[in-house]
C-alpha cells in the first residue's frame, strides 16, 4: 500500500499536467479570432442582463433581503446538524436520519488537507 506522501505527490503531479494543458489551451482561445468575438458579444449581454436585473432587484428589496435572512439561518442549521451528528459519531451511536417520506440519510465525513503555516 502506498504511504500518504506518494499519493499526494501523485495528486500534485496530476494537477501540474492539467494545468499545463489547460494553460495551452487557453492560450488557443486567446488567439481565436471567432471566440474573441463571441466574448465580445456574450460581454454586451451580460452588461444588459445585469442592468435588468438591478432594476429587478430595486422592485424586490423586501424579498431578496428575506432571502438572504432564510440563506443565513439555513447555514447555520446546516452547521448544527453537522456538529450534531459527529458528536453522535463520535459517541458510538448511530447517524441516520428517516424523511417525513421514510428516506434515509446518512451522513459523510470528508478529511481534506491544508498547507501548514
Amino acid at each position: 500500500m502506498p504511504e500518504l506522501h506518494e499519493v499526494h505527490a501523485k495528486i500534485r503531479e496530476a494537477r501540474k499536467e492539467k494545468k499545463k494543458i489547460g494553460d495551452v489551451f487557453r492560450d488557443m482561445l486567446a488567439q481565436s479570432k471567432p471566440y474573441q468575438d463571441v466574448l465580445e458579444e456574450l460581454n454586451t449581454l451580460k452588461a444588459k442582463k445585469n442592468q435588468i436585473e438591478t432594476e429587478l432587484k430595486n422592485d424586490f428589496q423586501k424579498e431578496l433581503e428575506d432571502i438572504e435572512k432564510i440563506a443565513q439561518s439555513m447555514k447555520a442549521d446546516v452547521e448544527l446538524l453537522s456538529d450534531m451528528a459527529l458528536t453522535k459519531m463520535m459517541k458510538g451511536e448511530t447517524v441516520e436520519i428517516t424523511d417525513e417520506n421514510d428516506v434515509k440519510y446518512e451522513p459523510i465525513f470528508k478529511v481534506s488537507f491544508k498547507k501548514a503555516n
